[in-house]
């Protein structure tokens, strides 16, 4: 059987990059391999991550479009994962993908999503608002910024000491484990089934957590 080829485009540290490369060597996300690392920015650890493990990477200007689609049919990708892209993909991309692009966000869309909310910028947003609870969310990618159905989500307290910084910190483990999840449904071809019922972690305690589908 033919393994899913994956592709994980980055900007930064692209520590959600190495959350999924951990995934398929440990066999927790089966039958997949990540094909191609692609950075919009050079110098950045996320390719020396790629480097480490074997994997193809290469640096693409983020306005290069046919560059991107070029690079993505030549290595034969048939799943794409925006993990910490700083970049809004082009229609024809997400044309080419469509329900096969995976995005991460680092609160519960639909809050706390959109054009500006990024990085830091979302963690000072929650505690401006004085939310209760945050977490992350994996969804497919579609034409709008944080639009696409919810395909996990999951859900931890904001505490009271928290600052923007040990927030962005806590919600990053989160986000590793939402991707996962994602990720694995996109390889297994579960994507519809997710999109209908969505997955949920549960983390009250700020711990291990418990899954469950709403």
């Amino acid at each position: 059987m033919s393994l899913f080829n994956l592709a994980v485009l980055i900007s930064g540290s692209g520590s959600n990059l190495q959350a999924v490369i951990n995934a398929v060597e440990n066999g927790t996300i089966p039958d997949a391999k990540i094909a191609l690392v692609i950075s919009s920015r050079e110098n950045v650890y996320g390719l020396e991550r790629a480097e480490k493990h074997g994997i193809t990477n290469t640096v693409i200007d983020r306005h290069d479009t046919e560059k991107l689609m070029d690079t993505l049919k030549a290595h034969n990708i048939d799943g794409v994962i925006l993990a910490g892209y700083l970049t809004v993909l082009a229609p024809d991309v997400i044309a080419a993908y469509g329900g096969k692009i995976i995005n991460i966000h680092p609160a519960l869309l639909p809050l706390f999503g959109g054009k500006g909310f990024y990085g830091i910028k979302v963690h000072r947003a929650v505690l401006a608002s004085g939310a209760k609870h945050t977490g992350a969310t994996a969804h497919i990618v579609d034409c709008g910024v944080d639009t696409g159905a919810v395909l996990v989500r999951g859900v931890l307290p904001v505490l009271p000491d928290d600052t923007a910084e040990s927030l962005q910190k806590r919600v990053l483990e989160v986000e590793h484990k939402v991707l996962v999840q994602a990720v694995k449904a996109l390889v297994e071809g579960k994507i519809e089934e997710m999109v209908k019922k969505p997955l949920t972690m549960i983390d009250e305690d700020d711990k291990t957590g418990r899954w469950s589908n709403t």
